[in-house]
């Protein structure tokens, strides 16, 4: 019987072991570059003001545009249970993106209104679910933000920042004990960005609305410290 309790109590800790072992790869600090694909859509509107003894217009449209995209991912992993962990980071883009909001059935719009996006950061929670001690699943909730400039005819913006909150999912997987590949899909829904515009021959001014939304595939390779 002493020989059965033992046994047991040695499979019990073996068994502890091998869990706090698979979470530990997941925790600590941890840095990574990412690359891959977005894409960028914009649902708009716009209304034009109306000559003397005229009318004014309006139209609406959609526009997208696919593109690539790299960064960086930097994040701290802390374990809170038998097999989860939960990472705290940031990314950030050192890229631009443009996305024109002026398209649109509106005849007397008078050309686009286009607006840049550019220093695109994200803060982010990401629960992450212990598969074994090299791979793992995990879910994401992140907040944007990127600085924003509007160019055209005589544009002038509203706003000069654009703000958002994403989700996503993905998987990780260690190569080597330090060494990891992390792929993810996200959806980031942003604010309404609103523009105006003045046409130079007419004097007419155009306001323009648009609601971005970015999708995006990316793949990270990382290294925990």
């Amino acid at each position: 019987m002493n020989k059965i309790c033992k046994l047991s109590a040695i499979a019990l800790l073996s068994s502890s072991t091998i869990v706090m072992a698979q979470t530990k790869s997941f925790e600590g600090a941890s840095l990574g570059i990412f690359g891959g694909g977005l894409g960028v859509s914009a649902e708009g509107s716009s209304t034009t003001t109306a000559n003397p003894g005229g009318s004014a217009t309006s139209g609406s449209g959609n526009v997208g545009t696919v593109s690539g995209i790299g960064g960086l991912d930097l994040a701290y992993g802390f374990g809170i249970g038998k097999d989860t962990v939960i990472s705290i980071g940031a990314t950030y883009v050192p890229f631009k993106a443009e996305i024109t909001t002026g398209s649109s059935n509106d005849s007397t719009a008078g050309g686009a209104v286009t607006a840049e996006m550019k220093d695109h950061y994200t803060i982010y929670i990401q629960p992450t679910f212990v598969i074994n001690k090299d791979s793992a699943a995990f879910l994401k909730v992140s907040y944007a933000h990127a600085d924003l400039s509007v160019s055209g005819q005589t544009a002038r913006l509203t706003t000069g920042d654009i703000e958002g909150y994403g989700v996503g999912a993905g998987l990780k997987t260690f190569l080597t004990p330090s060494l990891f590949m992390q792929v993810e899909a996200s959806y980031t829904d942003y604010d309404t960005i609103r523009g105006t515009k003045t046409n130079s021959n007419s004097g007419r001014v155009t306001t323009v609305t648009a609601d971005p939304k970015l999708v995006s595939g990316l793949i990270t390779l990382g290294y925990k410290f």
